[in-house]
């Protein structure tokens, strides 16, 4: 048994030898082949010569026909002799060349007829544009989110504890066209009642999460447990894509809003067929027989009428959705800035419709709860949270504006303890 390599190089010495004038391509590791143009010896006489120098084994075929073995490290290998005319040959590939040809430029006209269709099936509907909310550069809301989140910080520090990410939600009444277009998106069901909830981002307490605040984010916001807001409708927090307002707080103090949504055109399931049905219909006259060919034309342009006819109205309702969506955020962004400049009044109005407390969003029976829009126990808290910053020495201003009690009932429960001592 010799290699692969040896072998060729004993098969080309007993070439050389046999037929000095001829040039001959051995080609053992890639199909085991033999070629020679026609203007040489015959393949039998090549077979002989190779006999003769005890480079292989002649072996009989079930056909009665010869062929030549040759035992390599590899394998047990049959050769194969390829004599060929060598104009034919160069005419062949010349024809292989125009054929390849014909087919780029066919591949590359269909290409072009279907980026043509598609544009005319874009042209049909007219697409929105990226909704960037306008830039907000007043101090004063930048002010209100500030106190807002300080609020959901100090709520935060009464009701949860520290081995969790918090959650913060006051609710808010959803005005009638906001409402209207939120239900009709699915954000709201029959069986929710027409409130959003401003959920405040926490950081989570975690040691890895505070590991990635410190060392990888690019809004540390070191000392900052509440990072911004998010408004969903309804009373549960939805999914990130049916965010209506988002406040983002930045290490400046001031505050980036969105979200800012990219408005993509409708894809249609069917495009893949749609453009194998055009690739289909510019061959069909290559393919088909003058008989098979109308019929067959008719049939094609019926079904691609039939996707171009349900894409247009999938792409319709699409964008429709779209301009909903544009407007509920339009009006989300109005309802939001409003909110914060008395949220306390307007979280006790939503509590009383959704009858559900306004801090913890817990269930209201009481009618006394029901009519101030806060459970008994959040409302302890606040007196509890009164006395313990009044304590610590909090001037009434500060204690007011976190604690989300009027004036007067924070002024009685100071009266109140300062009576009891």
């Amino acid at each position: 048994m010799i290699t692969t390599a040896e072998a060729s190089r004993k098969i080309r010495a007993a070439l050389r030898t046999a037929f000095p004038g001829t040039k001959f391509a051995v080609a053992l590791s890639a199909g085991c082949s033999i070629t020679w143009t026609d203007e040489g010896p015959s393949v039998v006489q090549v077979e002989d010569a190779l006999l003769a120098a005890g480079c292989g084994e002649a072996k009989i075929s079930w056909d009665d026909k010869r062929y030549i073995r040759i035992d390599t490290d590899r394998s047990n290998d049959t050769l194969y002799f390829d004599r060929f005319n060598a104009a034919e040959r160069a005419a062949y590939q010349q024809h292989l060349e125009r054929r390849r040809e014909e087919e780029r430029a066919f591949a590359q006209h269909t290409a072009e007829v279907i980026r043509d269709a598609y544009k005319a099936k874009r042209a049909a509907i007219a697409p929105l544009k990226d909704h960037t909310p306008p830039p907000i550069q007043d101090a004063t809301v930048f002010e209100a989110f500030e106190r807002l989140r300080q609020r959901a910080e100090a709520e935060v520090s009464i009701t949860e504890d520290a081995e969790r990410r918090p959650s913060w939600a006051p609710p808010l009444v959803l005005e009638e066209e906001l409402a209207n277009i939120c239900y009709e998106l699915g954000y709201l069901t029959d069986d929710n009642k027409w409130i959003a909830r401003f959920w405040a981002t926490f950081a989570t307490p975690k040691r890895s999460g505070r590991w990635l605040r410190e060392h990888v984010s690019n809004l540390p916001l070191t000392g900052l447990s509440c990072r911004g807001f998010q408004l969903h409708a309804g009373g549960t927090r939805g999914s990130t894509g049916n965010i209506l307002f988002e406040a983002q707080r930045e290490e400046s103090g001031t505050w980036r809003f969105g979200p800012r949504e990219y408005f993509f055109p409708y894809f249609s399931p069917k495009q893949r067929e749609w453009e194998r049905l055009i690739g289909e219909r510019e061959r069909a006259p290559t393919i088909y027989n003058d008989r098979q060919l109308g019929t067959r034309l008719a049939e094609i342009a019926r079904q691609i009428e039939a996707i171009d006819a349900e894409d247009l109205t999938k792409a319709k309702a699409h964008r429709d959705r779209q301009r909903l969506r544009q407007r509920a955020l339009e009006l989300a962004r109005a309802r939001v800035l409003d909110f914060i400049g008395a949220p306390d009044a307007q979280m006790q109005l939503a509590a009383r419709l959704c009858g559900h407390c306004c801090i913890c969003f817990k269930e209201l029976t009481d009618p006394i709860s029901l009519e101030h829009g806060i459970g008994p126990d959040c409302h302890a808290k606040r007196i509890k949270f009164i006395h313990a910053r009044a304590a610590d020495g909090w001037p009434l201003e500060r204690i007011v504006m976190l604690s989300g009690m009027p004036v007067d009932f924070v002024t009685s429960v100071l009266s109140e303890e300062v009576r009891h001592a």
